[in-house]
């Protein structure tokens, strides 16, 4: 009788323990407003994921993270939680309204709907509570964070943890750098502290802090070398010249160019090439994205997979000529022996279907398919090419 009432116990323990590993994040699913009267009624704080339906990152989250038991109930505990689409219903006014442009954001809110701290990405367990806690916590959220810098006048120590709280918000750093630097002594502009904000935060190649920077550097250098500081320079003033493309500014790219060149460092060459791709992508210019890509292929031989794999599907997407052709397959095939992943002979498959190899490229798009199938990927545009693909003549 014993035996069979520990047994009883052992079931009901096992059960309980079972049900206990099953609780996930109550998300609330009534309209915006209904959420504030929720939160003021339970005098809680408000958790806002904001995701949409094509972001990797909040599928990620929405499967791992906000179904762990220890996540859930900080969260039910502490918050009033919401999931919206940003791209449907509600959504689009509230990314509008609390700017929100990278996925997923998490957003955390008073009853009234003021935004009291955010963060973007995704994130493991123990950071996402973490997350919360800080939300919870005024004198560490951002709001507070943002009151207090008042509009720069804060010693080096805090505006560095300023600007990485709103780098961990996806929130432009700009204005706030300049109204940092702008009340910086000159004598101090140098300091330990401030050269830490400028190496991690300061990526604007037109910014004034950069500007002002770049006319120092040889105090900078002094302090911490001149490799690092040349290191710091060349890659901000790469930015610039993508920024400049990005903003259709030629004047900015060609004096940005021609300051890259009197330098001459020995990525000078190979930063301006990729810029020179960049641009007539950007520009449709696919004879000259032609000419430039095979020019860097020639002088630089590339091995990175991604990278191979990208300028073969853009030759399959916009050129024509077989030889330029050839060579695309070329680098797909090396890119596939790199990383044999779905994409890579998807590419592989697309641009001997391209060049009419059949056979070559039926193997390559059954092998992309192949590899879908077994990482549970979607292949469909693959099934639509091989369609396609037999349809060439024998």
């Amino acid at each position: 009788m014993k035996k069979y009432i520990a047994l009883f116990i052992l079931l009901i323990f096992i059960a309980g323990l079972s049900n206990a590993q099953n609780r996930s994040i109550e998300f609330h699913h009534g309209t915006f407003k209904e959420i504030l009267a929720s939160a003021k009624k339970e005098n809680k704080m408000i958790f806002i994921d904001c995701f949409t339906t094509w972001c990797g990152p909040c599928k990620f989250m929405s499967k791992n993270i906000f179904t762990n038991d220890s996540v859930a109930d900080f969260y039910n505990q502490n918050f009033i939680n919401a999931k919206i689409d940003m791209e449907k219903g509600e959504g689009l006014d509230i990314a509008k309204k609390y700017q929100v442009r990278n996925y997923p954001t998490m957003l955390y809110l008073n009853a009234e709907g003021l935004q009291l701290h955010r963060v973007c990405g995704s994130s493991e367990t123990h950071e996402f509570i973490e997350n919360g806690r800080v939300a919870l916590d005024p004198p560490q959220r951002l709001a507070t964070s943002t009151e207090k810098f008042r509009g720069g006048k804060v010693g080096a120590e805090y505006a560095g943890k300023y600007f990485s709280l709103l780098e961990g918000a996806c929130l432009s750093k700009k204005e706030a750098l300049s109204d940092y630097f702008n009340h910086v002594d000159q004598q101090e502009f140098s300091s330990k502290g401030n050269w830490e904000i400028i190496e991690e935060y300061v990526t604007d190649y037109f910014s004034e802090p950069f500007q002002n920077f770049e006319k120092e550097k040889d105090v900078f250098s002094k302090q911490y070398g001149v490799d690092v500081i040349n290191e710091k320079i060349t890659k901000v003033t790469t930015m610039g010249l993508y920024a400049a493309i990005d903003n259709n500014d030629m004047i900015g790219y060609s004096s940005i160019k021609e300051k890259l060149l009197s330098a001459k460092t020995n990525e000078t060459d190979k930063i301006i090439l990729e810029s020179e791709i960049y641009k007539s992508q950007k520009q449709k210019d696919w004879k000259n994205y032609a000419s430039n890509v095979l020019d860097y292929m020639s002088r630089y031989s590339p091995e990175e997979a991604n990278e191979l794999n990208n300028y073969a599907w853009t030759f399959y997407e916009h050129v024509d000529d077989a030889a330029l052709l050839s060579k695309a397959a070329s680098w797909a095939m090396t890119a596939c022996q790199l990383e044999n992943n779905y994409a890579n002979n998807d590419t592989y498959a697309a641009v001997l279907f391209k060049l009419g190899k059949k056979q070559e490229a039926r193997a390559a798009a059954d092998k992309a398919i192949a590899i879908a199938q077994e990482s549970n990927q979607d292949f469909e545009e693959t099934e639509a090419l091989l369609v396609k693909i037999n349809s060439l003549p024998e």
